[in-house]
C-alpha cells in the first residue's frame, strides 16, 4: 500500500522547507469552516465550497500531524482529513443528500416523502464515490502510521 498523498507530497516525514506557518493557517481556517459549514452526514458538497484547494488542506493536515506529538490534536487532524471525503469535484452549487433542516415538515406527509425520496436519489450516485474517497483517505493515514 502506498502512502498516497503524504508520500507524493512529502516523501518523508516532513518536506524540507515546508511552510508550517501556512499549514497551520490552512488547517485553522479549515477547522473553522467545518465547524460551521460541513455538509450533514450522508450529504456531499462541491470542493469549490472549501476554503482552500482540497490537496492543500490534505498537505497542511499532514504537516500539522507530523509537527505534533499530542494524541488528542492528532485525532482532530485525522478526523478533519477523513471529513474531506464529504467534498467532491463537480457536485454543483447545491449540496446533495437528505437535509431535514431545510424541509417544511408541516406539509403533507406524501409531499415530504417524495422530497426525501428525491433527495436520496440525487445523492445515491455520489455515495460510492464518497465512500471510496474516504477509504483512500483512511489508507493514507494508516500508511503514514497514524
Amino acid at each position: 500500500m502506498s502512502m498516497g498523498i503524504f508520500q507524493r507530497v512529502f516523501g518523508s516525514p516532513a518536506k524540507p522547507g515546508y511552510n508550517l506557518g501556512l499549514a497551520r493557517q490552512v488547517v485553522q481556517t479549515y477547522a473553522n469552516f467545518i465547524n460551521t459549514s460541513a455538509p450533514l452526514p450522508g450529504c456531499v458538497a462541491d470542493t469549490s465550497e472549501l476554503p482552500y484547494d482540497k490537496e492543500l488542506i490534505k498537505e497542511s493536515l499532514y504537516a500539522c500531524i507530523n509537527a505534533t506529538d499530542d494524541p488528542e490534536l492528532i485525532q482532530h487532524f485525522k478526523h478533519g482529513y477523513l471529513m474531506l471525503s464529504a467534498w467532491q469535484d463537480e457536485v454543483g452549487e447545491r449540496r446533495l443528500g437528505l437535509d431535514f433542516t431545510a424541509m417544511d415538515l408541516d406539509r403533507d406527509p406524501e409531499v415530504i416523502a417524495e422530497e426525501v425520496q428525491h433527495q436520496g436519489d440525487e445523492v445515491s450516485n455520489w455515495t460510492p464515490i464518497v465512500a471510496s474517497d474516504q477509504k483512500r483517505l483512511a489508507e493514507d493515514l494508516l500508511a503514514f502510521g497514524v
